[in-house]
């Protein structure tokens, strides 16, 4: 887990491989933030592959700093395990075309979500999330990116998501805003010595305030984009 050294409230920097967030389901934002810091942090693109309504433009409009900078996030929803299963394979050759030089950062929220489904035959489920998950590591072993993903459950299935994590993130309430915590990182630094009333709320004050030159003149006009 690398450290940012811009200064104020401290985020973990990604580091390449799969990174995993571990979250209590209360905590809105901080899969959001992570996404928005690192692309202020790096140049090029994030790919986002969506499962169960995480790329909420309503949660990325509040904050990014501008609309051209949501341009930067290419996102394609996937609303069944074939489509999100799908989703992954069009990204493998999507990047083997393009050589991979605009992408930053991989993101793939609920990664197990979707192979949960009833339809699917006994065992079918677990033989396409390791099928997706092994992809995704090699994608972030290819291109050297982070892949930031997360789960729908803890438990059998979703076992193999934590293995294969090359690091493990948390994030949890406390009585000062959520806390980030990994190996040998840390969150000390709070913008505001209080609780604030909503976790949105305390993600947009800490990014701000880390990147203030970026937010001087924020817009709010959302415009995520796809691709395939």
């Amino acid at each position: 887990m690398r450290h940012n050294t811009t200064g104020g409230p401290d985020l973990p920097a990604l580091g390449s491989g799969i990174q995993l967030l571990d979250t209590e389901d209360e905590i809105v934002g901080p899969l959001q933030s992570l996404v928005v810091d690192h692309l202020l942090l790096n140049e090029g693109c994030a790919y986002w592959v969506d499962s169960h309504g995480h790329a909420t433009t309503s949660v990325l409009t509040r904050l990014a700093p501008s609309d051209r900078f949501l341009d930067r996030i290419h996102v394609a929803r996937g609303f069944t395990p074939g489509q999100h299963y799908q989703l992954v394979n069009y990204l493998c050759e999507h990047l083997a075309e393009t050589g991979g030089e605009e992408l930053t950062l991989l993101v793939c929220p609920a990664l197990d979500g979707q192979y949960r489904a009833d339809e699917l035959h006994r065992g079918e489920g677990e033989t396409m999330l390791l099928k997706t998950l092994a992809r995704l590591a090699g994608l972030a072993r290819e291109y050297d990116v982070p892949v930031l993903v997360t789960r729908q459950q803890a438990d059998e299935l979703s076992a193999p998501i934590t293995s294969a994590a090359v690091e493990t993130i948390h994030c949890e309430q406390t009585q000062f805003g959520p806390r980030f915590t990994a190996d040998g990182f840390e969150t000390l630094v709070y913008p505001d010595r209080g609780y604030l009333q909503t976790t949105l709320a305390f993600w947009e004050r800490v990014l701000q305030t880390r990147h203030a030159t970026a937010y001087a003149g924020k817009t709010r006009q959302p415009a995520v984009v796809g691709w395939g």
